[in-house]
């Protein structure tokens, strides 16, 4: 018989919702930050399903995609549950910041399953551990982001990391499920939470949409596409696959790299997100205030960008050494060796 779901705060029956919390963290004038939680427990036994949303505060298309499950979603009509958290890092999102304001760490980092250790835990690395709690529960996770625009949706998996066949297979599964491109993450350290939960074997994805701080539902439909389409593909929903309404490049492909500029000034992007682009290309021009060009970033690799991220907030003023776009490319163009995303920076 299907049991009641007790996670946070909250006590859900089968067949019900549930809305609550995971925990909070305290501020220095006594006010409380909370994890937001909600869970749909089905009425027959299935997967668990956690889907984290917002670890990055700027990242609020993720939320959308969050609630367009649920608006969807019948608990009576379920098999497993849905757990979601709408609103990772509460402390980053209300202030509109990318990463924690208070200690200035990134949620987003090594910092889940086992948690470190509570009493010497920044403030971030304290809801990262209230996060865990929906983590450690789950058979399956998506950890749900969004790029600045220009950018392409699409979902990062990692089998290298994963202990077992078992969770390969599953994780190459529930990657093509999603419905959008599938882009390798060929790195085996540990520095989020889709790699967290894949090397403790759990299958896992960190789906990135395309538009972060735009409440838009064409933008957040597909992260709700997506998730449900992975949980029909885990056995939680009976109904039809969803064609997804972007472009999807068939190939295998693989996280490669970064464009940095070596110059500061303003950001013209020449290429679109997901525009093949070969070895020494020109992708974006750096301008000074004067409209003088004085840098042409190029490819390091034959391949493509997935975003245009700029500086600091997304914009597209930029100083020397930001990081300006990710780049990946085909499988075959890399060849065996492991490319520098995947080490850490």
């Amino acid at each position: 018989m299907k049991k009641t779901l007790e996670l946070g705060n909250t006590k859900t029956r089968p067949g019900t919702v549930s809305k609550g919390q995971l925990g909070a963290v305290e501020l220095a004038d006594g006010s409380l930050a909370p994890v937001p939680l909600i869970v749909v427990n089905g009425v027959e036994d299935g997967p668990v399903l956690t889907v984290v949303s917002a670890i990055h505060g700027t990242e609020l298309s993720a939320i959308g995609a969050v609630f367009d499950v649920l608006k969807s979603l019948d608990p009576t009509k379920l098999r497993g549950a849905f757990i979601a958290v709408p609103g990772g890092n509460p402390l980053a999102f209300r202030m509109g910041n990318y990463i924690t304001p208070v200690d200035s760490v990134n949620l987003s980092g090594p910092w889940y399953l086992p948690p470190v250790e509570g009493w010497r835990a920044t403030i971030t690395q304290r809801l990262a551990r209230y996060i865990n709690d929906a983590l450690e529960i789950a058979d399956y996770v998506i950890d749900m982001h969004a790029n600045p625009l220009p950018s392409m949706p699409f979902v990062l998996k990692g089998v290298e990391i994963a202990p077992d066949d078992r969770t390969k297979e599953e994780t190459n599964r529930i990657a093509e499920a999603f419905g959008t491109t599938v882009i390798s993450s060929m790195g085996t350290h540990t520095t989020n939470i889709r790699a967290s939960c894949t090397k403790q074997g759990k299958p896992s994805l960190t789906a990135e949409l395309a538009g972060n701080i735009y409440l838009w539902d064409e933008i957040s439909s597909v992260g709700g596409k997506g998730t449900r389409n992975v949980m029909r593909a885990i056995g939680m929903l009976d109904t039809p696959m969803e064609d997804q309404d972007v472009e999807v490049m068939n190939g295998e492909y693989v996280f490669c790299d970064y464009l940095v500029t070596q110059r500061g000034g303003l950001m013209f992007v020449r290429r679109q997100p997901g525009e093949r682009v070969e070895k020494g290309g020109k992708v974006i021009d750096i301008l000074n205030v004067y409209g003088e060009v004085v840098e042409e970033v190029v490819m390091p690799v034959s391949g493509y960008c997935w975003s245009f991220t700029g500086g600091v907030n997304g914009s597209h003023a930029v100083s020397e050494g930001d990081k300006l776009a990710y780049v990946f490319s085909d499988a075959e163009t890399l060849g065996d060796g492991e490319p520098y995303a995947g080490k850490p920076v």
